[in-house]
């Protein structure tokens, strides 16, 4: 044993030197245009003229290593393609000393990094240019794991396709820096294909005037597509999105910006599960129709989260257009333009009968004359704190999958139609809900809760169902029968908690310039506490709109409860009493300092247990401490030989009589004291039951009892002369 251990120990030695050589051999390489050395060794005359051969000499060394390029008074440009194929340039880091080195492709991408391996760039600016025209992008990257750190990368050239392509299971990580279309450039800023993709702090600008395909950021099939502080710039081009993710495991977007100004979409997310907080989409070309995000997937299971999504412009298109998986929307604002006729949110369910749709403390507006503010179709859908404002009917809800769809709108406002107008003219509603299609398509809409100024619609074809209750809610009172082509609407004033909306002054200050109740609103502490629930185990979210209380006393009665509507009224409670503390729980008395003098005495020939001292000095004094009033109980307990049967001792028997003598307290009698808190003290006759005790040892036990109970047992030896 001890021979193999030698052997290994020797093993590893040389293991150790062997790495500690690599890592020694680990070099630096220099480069400047006005560089004559061979080696690349050091800075100014002795640096590589071109970079193409420092990273030559670099092969030579084992890595990792590193190249220094220096730039010359007003900047260099190398014109030369830095090539990475040999797998000894793994682990390399290309870094230029200042700003102003530029790296400009002939013929070729700037970079080509085509191994396994981590490459890394910092500071340099990598360049397709009309120079090289046929060069296809300015940075192609394949297998390898390539960091970008402040680096610019610009497709210039007129005849380009992409700024930065990754594929073929290579990763693409930026840190800052940049990545521009310029020159008629036509395709995608950064284009990945079953590749990972970071992007932190990046600026992506296409200004290329490019065709369809082109845009901003595309990835598909990517492990994982991550954007961080990242802004996309759609200057020009007919056909060039913002980001697209098309099938990728994971999207995620952490405070990215998006400004389209051209006529194509803004974000497209494609058969890709996304994860996004803080994305602001901004459509500025005004005769655009499109949307401003598109969402679709044909798998069950996908599913969005948009948090804190900004979407606004001047455009004529949707908002959102989401087809299949589930959507949820938070703390989100999509306002489409006033002259808009698109419905700020369109959702389809494709059938699904999963949770659908959730638009959670958001607002989605869109301009009074738009058909539609909310579309959902052959889904389910959840609204919660949420405004619905604008198009001549606040959400229109049609279930033709066959089955039953719900729309539950909680806690909320809509206001369809010209703002601040109740009841509108013909044609202008607040819900519609519509069922048509194959037998027993059923539309049912759940109203709770909520302030709806304009009245609802029900209609279903034949053998279908529209259903429409209110509960809790003002709503324009309504009541209408199913049948001949109209569904049940339920929503009379007075009935299920439903008050009368009009007129709009008894909810709101006028003129009207929000929707936040006023002090004197019927809506304000108006739902009972348990009479609002989503379906699909969401839940009800605990703040307001505005991020307030959700629960709160706004009517000054000390009693919190909830308003009607997206908005809590805040700030109007009154100066309710505290409630008195809670009475402290009982405690039994306790026994302390138990003394018994003296502890051998002979027993009075007559008397109660508790006597008067004797003459004769029959009897003991017992002294103690109670802590409360209470009544002591003395128990007389007298030992007796008995044995081990189990985890008992019991008397002696012939079933235990193999077991080991142990000792029992037999009960001879009890009487009791009324204490005082405090001191206590007695005089003991001896006497138990009218009778002295015989002689032999006792022990004496004692416990306090009020209207807590019984206190902890104290005991004390004493003898019987």
């Amino acid at each position: 044993m001890r021979r193999v251990f030698l052997v290994c120990g020797g093993t590893i030695a040389a293991i150790l030197t062997m790495l500690g050589a690599s890592a020694a051999s680990a070099q630096t390489f220099f480069v400047n245009e006005r560089g004559a050395s061979a080696t690349c060794a050091g800075a100014g005359i002795n640096a590589c003229p071109t970079i193409k051969e420092a990273v030559a000499q670099a092969e030579k060394a084992s890595p990792p290593n590193t190249i220094e390029v220096e730039p010359e008074t007003g900047g260099t440009i190398y014109h030369e393609s830095i090539e990475l194929l040999n797998p000894k340039d793994a682990g390399l880091t290309i870094n230029a000393t200042e700003p102003g080195v530029v790296v400009r492709g002939k013929a070729k991408p700037a970079l080509i990094a085509h191994l396994k391996g981590a490459i890394t760039l910092s500071n340099l600016k990598l360049d397709a240019t009309t120079e090289a025209a046929t060069v296809k992008s300015a940075v192609l990257v394949k297998e390898a794991a390539l960091t970008l750190n402040h680096v610019e990368v610009e497709n210039g050239s007129g005849e380009g396709l992409e700024g930065i392509v990754a594929s073929e299971s290579a990763s693409l990580v930026m840190n800052g820096g940049s990545v521009e279309m310029e020159g008629g450039a036509k395709g995608y800023a950064v284009f990945g294909r079953e590749a990972a993709i970071a992007l932190n702090g990046v600026k992506i600008l296409n200004g290329a005037a490019a065709p369809d395909p082109a845009g901003g950021i595309y990835s598909e099939k990517s492990p994982s597509l991550s954007l961080i502080n990242t802004h996309v710039s759609i200057e020009e081009g007919e056909g060039a999105i913002g980001v697209v993710a098309e099938h990728d495991t994971a999207v995620s977007m952490e405070n990215v910006a998006v400004r389209q100004n051209g006529p194509a979409i803004g974000v497209v997310i494609a058969g890709s599960s996304v994860t996004a907080n803080g994305l602001r989409i901004e459509m500025v070309r005004p005769l655009s129709k499109v949307e401003a995000l598109l969402t679709e997937t044909e798998t069950p299971g996908a599913s969005w989260t948009f948090s804190h999504l900004e979407i606004g412009g001047t455009w004529g298109g949707w908002g959102i257009f989401a087809a299949g998986g589930d959507l949820t929307l938070r703390d989100s604002r999509v306002i489409n333009a006033a002259a808009s006729e698109a419905a700020a949110l369109r959702y389809g369910g494709e059938g699904d009968s999963g949770t659908g749709l959730l638009v959670q403390r958001s607002v989605l507006q869109t301009g009074p004359s738009a058909k539609h503010s909310l579309e959902v179709f052959a889904g389910n859908a959840t609204v919660d704190s949420s405004e619905i404002l604008g198009a001549k009917v606040g959400i229109f809800d049609e279930d033709n999958a066959g089955s039953a769809r719900t729309m539950t709108l909680s806690a909320s406002t809509i206001d369809a139609g010209a703002p601040g107008i109740a009841a509108d003219a013909a044609g202008v509603a607040g819900v519609e809900a519509f069922a048509k299609g194959p037998p027993g398509s059923t539309a049912n809409v759940a109203i709770q809760g909520s302030i709806v100024l304009e009245k609802q619609v029900a209609s279903a074809a034949p053998g279908d169902q529209a259903n429409i209750a209110c509960g809790y809610s003002a709503v324009p009172s309504q009541a209408q029968a199913a049948g001949g082509g109209a569904g049940a609407i339920a929503c009379a004033s007075g009935s299920a908690g439903n008050t009368e909306a009009n007129p709009l002054s008894s909810l709101f200050p006028e003129p009207l310039s929000g929707y936040q109740l006023s002090p004197s609103s019927s809506a304000v502490d108006s739902v009972p506490a348990g009479t609002l629930a989503l379906p699909f185990g969401l839940t009800p979210s605990s703040t307001d709109l505005s991020g307030g209380a959700r629960v709160l006393d706004g009517n000054g009665d000390c009693v919190p409860a909830q308003d009607k509507g997206a908005l809590e009224l805040q700030g109007h409670a009154a100066s309710c009493p505290k409630p008195p503390p809670p009475s402290p729980k009982p405690v039994a008395g306790i026994i302390t300092a138990l003394t018994i003098s003296p502890t051998a005495f002979f027993a009075a020939p007559r008397g109660a247990s508790i006597s008067r001292a004797s003459k004769k000095k029959y009897g003991a004094k017992i002294s103690y401490g109670d802590s409360q009033a209470a009544t002591a109980t003395f128990t007389i307990l007298r030992p007796a030989s008995g044995r081990r049967q189990g985890k008992s001792c019991r008397k002696p028997s012939h079933s235990n009589r193999h077991g080991k003598r142990c000792t029992i307290l037999t009960t001879i009698g009890s009487f009791t004291h009324a204490d005082a808190a405090g001191a206590d003290s007695l005089h003991f006759s001896g006497r138990i039951k009218g009778r002295k005790l015989a002689r032999g040892g006792y022990m004496l036990q004692v416990l306090a009892h009020n209207l807590a109970g019984n206190g902890k047992a104290v005991s004390h030896r004493f003898t019987i002369k």
